[in-house]
């Protein structure tokens, strides 16, 4: 089974801006739905250093980060992981045209929901 890192706080529904549809379902139900998809989750949260410390100790398959709270440290963290471990790096919460995060990390996948992370 692959190993999935998802550096996270919680987090609730989080809608979009109409208030009809879900941008995230949520933590747990992302969760859920990540299991699901066949990936063995290990959580951490976005605050420096921990992500790269489970990185490195127990290097993942992929790293999903959710950018939908504490925005700046997730950013941040989805940037550095990208630069210190071979394991690929995407976030989910970023919005499509943030050219400031697109600049500062290039080497991050920005997905639109947990849905579309890739199976390695």
């Amino acid at each position: 089974m692959p190993r999935l890192l998802f550096v996270t706080v919680p987090t609730d529904v989080v809608m979009n801006k109409a208030g009809d549809r879900v941008r995230f379902p949520g933590t747990d139900a992302a969760l859920g739905k990540l299991r699901a998809q066949g990936w063995d989750v290990e959580q951490a949260p976005p605050e420096w250093p921990k992500p790269i410390e489970i990185a490195q100790s127990s290097p993942p398959d992929a790293i999903l980060v959710s950018c939908f709270k504490a925005v700046p440290r997730s950013r941040d963290t989805a940037s550095m992981l990208s630069r210190m471990q071979d394991a690929p790096v995407y976030t989910v919460g970023v919005l499509q045209k943030d050219d400031a995060f697109r600049t500062m990390a290039p080497n991050v996948g920005v997905l639109r929901n947990v849905g579309e992370l890739p199976t390695p």
